[in-house]
């Protein structure tokens, strides 16, 4: 007996020529046991109250097991910022749990067969273009740990997280020049580290050998197999005592509540109809040329379709994205379930209600041999081209372009001959919503932090010199853009600045007449004569002991008319340094005053505001639906760039467009 699998009310006759697209999924393991028969007839009898106490033991499970890895991991990467996430999955590989991003178990089936899968194994791997498109670049390695219940195998535990070091052309194993995955880092096959129980001491010395940092990888492996034994145990602990049919119908009725929930709360809050959105990767590493990103979404009352036809081809550079359309279903289903006005679990039940159309060779499908460390711009701005479609929809009512972070490196050797590499992700500006302004400094990784400075110096032969918000970073509009990063750390030591820095031209976009957040730079010795100002992915850049480093992050976009906003507010944020003077008047057009008052040192001059407001609105040119900024709008102009919402206006409160 297999799974029914139930049919769009979309129509699909585009894409039913598959060699126009890629599969949804690429590979799949429907039931056709004998228990799966069982489990069928038993899922509609299961009372909702079990459901929900099934469905929250699991992700307790999840949730304690991420714990332990944040206790036991080395690196910092893993440790403090939490770049990794597990995942408990069915047998046939679809996460029942909280996605996992992207990792499942799907290689593992994929290597072997049933009858080789054995209680006691833990699978390892990171191989991107080996893993039926569950792995988005090498230093995310894969623990999985098959689950037997009543002497058969009922599911997986899952986690991945970004490592250290793998390998590769340059220390942190993320060269931004790379053109092949083979410069990318060690290649890890799906194998199994632990043979039912044993462990494959061999197989563990290669893939240590093979790191800059293996006490860091060893560690974080460690962790990594403990976070999935124990949701291991917690699996088996409800089926001592609900059974192992019990539980796994539970697994099948948490995925249909996502499904339902999606289709009967999210989905109608969509106007039907089709809308498109584009946004762009600045440059590959390789080539300077941006490359788009576009999706055409047909929505009606049941499904959502998303056809990526339009995007750029598979890139020179490593900003691929090796997925298919299930995981970025997934990916994006979170932001689908955010129209939903409740909390909906996110799980492979999305990809149900929505459905992603890949043309082969693109820079969301790319394929072996293509490079793809830098993947990470593809997940950034794949959102914002999704949020720039739902624009139209919305008739501006959505949240403000975002979702950006920065990756920066100090590799090098102290004073006593030590290899180090201080690396640290950083947060961005969150888009302003059509209710409020935006929040500063948000990473997209859950539970994700910045580095202590104790744990800086302590660590790496580094001064962290000041950390704060990068005053102006926010897109102006009646709803300010959120704050991105600045933070200034010395050097103690002479080493090589490597930077993987998304939007350093083209800021998150601004929506309904709100303007586009400051693009993140990083800059050497800023305010000196030797002052470098660094734009774009650099690599292994030379500094000094001495050398001040500065990183900023953009910020978030801008909703609605900046001149619009209460000039109070742009008073108060220019008292707590979050505007300029300088932005107040030019931006938003309030006039700011000695008040002489020291408590309270700024007042708002009413009419000399009213008349600078006046006066900026007879210039200025109609507002826009979606702005990007001066350096976008002058490429479009250029030639060098076309999109399709350059010309779309702002709307005002009565849904109708201005000008």
């Amino acid at each position: 007996m297999t799974r029914e699998i139930t049919h769009f009310t979309i129509d699909m006759t585009p894409y039913e020529d598959r060699t126009r697209y890629e599969p949804m999924r690429l590979k799949s393991w429907p039931r056709d046991d004998a228990a799966w028969e069982r489990i069928q007839k038993l899922k509609p009898t299961l009372d909702s109250l079990t459901v929900d106490v099934i469905g929250g033991a699991l992700q307790w499970a999840v949730e304690e097991g991420e714990a332990v890895v944040e206790r036991m991991a080395r690196s910092s990467i893993i440790r403090e910022q939490h770049d990794y996430r597990a995942s408990i999955n069915s047998i046939d590989c679809d996460n029942v749990t909280t996605v996992s991003w992207a990792a499942t178990a799907d290689p593992i089936r994929d290597t072997y067969a049933l009858d080789e899968i054995l209680p006691g194994d833990v699978y390892i791997y990171n191989d991107v273009h080996g893993s039926c498109a569950t792995i988005g670049h090498l230093p995310d390695y894969c623990i999985v740990i098959p689950i037997f219940g009543e002497g058969r195998l009922i599911g997986f535990s899952q986690v991945f997280g970004h490592v250290t070091d793998v390998g590769g052309a340059v220390p942190g194993s993320w060269p931004i020049r790379s053109t092949s995955i083979y410069e990318e880092g060690t290649i890890c096959p799906v194998i199994k580290l632990f043979n039912a129980g044993t462990l494959n001491a061999d197989a563990q010395k290669i893939i240590l050998r093979n790191s800059r940092f293996p006490g860091e990888l060893q560690g974080d492996i460690d962790g990594f197999i403990a976070c999935a034994r124990l949701m291991e145990r917690r699996v088996l602990e409800l089926v001592d005592q609900y059974g192992a049919d019990t539980v796994e119908a539970a697994f099948y009725a948490i995925m249909d509540r996502c499904e339902n929930d999606a289709r009967a709360h999210a989905l109608p809050n969509i106007p039907d109809g089709t809308y498109v959105g584009e946004d762009f990767i600045e440059e590959d590493g390789i080539s300077d040329k941006p490359i788009k990103i576009k999706y055409t979404i047909h929505k009606d009352k049941d499904r959502m379709v998303i056809d990526a036809s339009g995007t750029g081809s598979t890139a020179e550079g490593p900003v691929n994205w090796a997925m298919d359309g299930r995981h970025y279903i997934k990916w994006l289903g979170a932001f689908l379930a955010g129209e939903a006005g409740q909390e909906i679990l996110v799980n492979e039940g999305m990809g149900r209600v929505m459905q992603m159309m890949i043309p082969p060779d693109t820079v969301l499908s790319a394929r072996h041999p293509a490079p793809v460390v830098d993947r990470m711009e593809c997940m950034l701005v794949m959102i914002n081209a999704y949020t720039a479609a739902l624009a139209k929809a919305h008739k501006g009512n959505v949240i403000a372009g975002m979702m950006n972070i920065q990756l920066y490196g100090i590799w090098g050797h102290d004073d006593d001959g030590n290899e180090y590499l201080y690396r640290e992700i950083f947060g961005a500006g969150s888009g302003a919503r059509p209710w409020a302004d935006g929040t500063d400094t948000v990473d997209l990784v859950p539970h994700s932090k910045n580095l202590p400075a104790e744990f800086i110096e302590q660590r790496y032969p580094i001064v962290v010199e000041r950390v704060g918000l990068y005053k102006d970073s926010g897109g102006a509009g009646l709803y300010r853009g959120g704050l991105g990063y600045l933070k200034d750390v010395r050097c103690l030591a002479d080493g090589f600045l490597s930077i993987t820095a998304y939007r350093t031209v083209f800021g998150p976009f601004g929506v309904n007449g709100g303007k586009a957040g400051l693009p993140g730079v990083c800059w050497i010795n800023p305010g000196t004569p030797d002052e470098v100002k660094l734009v774009h992915r650099q690599q292994m850049v030379p500094v000094r002991k001495g050398d001040t480093v500065r990183i900023t992050t953009p910020g978030g976009g801008g909703w609605g008319d900046p001149l619009k906003r209460d000039p109070d507010a742009v008073r108060l944020d220019v008292h707590r340094g979050l505007v300029s003077p300088e932005s107040a008047r030019d931006d938003y057009g309030v006039v700011l005053v000695d008040s002489g008052n020291p408590r309270h040192p700024l007042a708002v001059d009413v009419d000399a505001t009213t008349d600078r407001r006046q006066e900026l609105t007879a210039n200025r040119a109609p507002l826009k639906l979606i702005e990007r900024g001066e350096a976008f709008n002058k490429m479009v102009e250029e030639g060098l760039i076309e999109v399709s919402d350059f010309d779309d206006l702002a709307y005002d409160e009565s849904g109708n467009p201005v000008g």
